[in-house]
């Protein structure tokens, strides 16, 4: 539990889902299977509507695929699905428009969780725990992990120009959560002034709020690619059939190299 008697905090939730991934070959990446019955998208929505303080959550989607959702999920009451936007953004500001649109007393100081649509694999206690260390934080804050591996700047041609510096460097995951004021406003001002921002902290960094990272999990992957899917499947569950996909893959890509290496001889 987040909340308790003597709080009146509300919890609201938006899962931008409006985008579409150039690098994803196989179609819209949120309605792939990874575990049984479950798309990608059904699973995320899943980890949050499982977390009982929440109290709405709201659901950006493609705009042409905003008529699906009766019957997707059975009978949720606390979700709304809705149109986003060209931008995830835009995506993001429509849902908090929708979260305005509820009247909450003192909405400055509610706090919304933002969570990626194509994050399935982190668990619904992780996000409490997350929830729970932002609250005692009393900030802004974004789950992140600190970098590993070396980090090696490349020019166009990928040939590499140095060997970067990973102190201090954190890689950003969602969810991210701030309170109601900060969020709209700093997005209202990029949306305004055109200005593209990858994520809601780069927003609120642009008007010079604070932000902390709360250290994220490993296993918290962005399914960005067709090799994340079997990764994804992997971590929930289905591991013999991501080995093989993963094999079969494996093979498909060396035939390809093959080819191309006789092709050039």
């Amino acid at each position: 539990m987040i909340k308790n008697s003597e709080n009146n905090i509300k919890f609201m939730c938006i899962i931008p889902a409006a985008g579409e991934s150039s690098r994803f070959k196989k179609g819209n990446k949120l309605f792939e299977y990874i575990y049984e019955n479950e798309d990608v998208l059904s699973r995320t929505i899943k980890n949050i509507t499982d977390i009982k303080d929440f109290d709405e959550v709201f659901v950006g989607l493609n705009p042409k695929d905003i008529n699906f959702p009766e019957g997707y999920l059975g009978n949720i009451d606390n979700i709304t699905f809705y149109a986003g936007g060209e931008s995830r953004q835009t995506t993001v500001l429509n849902g908090l428009e929708c979260i305005k649109k509820l009247n909450i007393d003192e909405i400055d100081n509610t706090w919304v969780i933002i969570h990626d649509a194509a994050r399935p694999t982190i668990s619904s206690q992780d996000i409490i725990e997350f929830v729970r260390n932002v609250i005692s934080l009393n900030k802004s804050s974004i789950m992140a992990i600190p970098v590993s591996d070396t980090i090696k700047k490349v020019d166009k041609n990928n040939n590499i120009i140095k060997t970067a510096s990973r102190d201090e460097m954190w890689l950003a995951q969602t969810p991210q959560m701030f309170r109601f004021g900060i969020l709209y406003n700093s997005l209202k001002h990029c949306v305004s002034n055109k200005i593209n921002v990858t994520d809601e902290s780069q927003a609120i960094e642009i008007l010079g709020h604070e932000c902390a990272v709360v250290r994220g999990k490993p296993y918290n992957i962005k399914i960005t690619e067709d090799i994340d899917l079997n990764h994804a499947r992997a971590l929930a569950g289905d591991l013999s059939i991501s080995m093989i996909n993963f094999s079969e893959e494996c093979i498909a890509r060396s035939k390809s190299y093959k080819e191309e290496e006789e092709s050039n001889d």
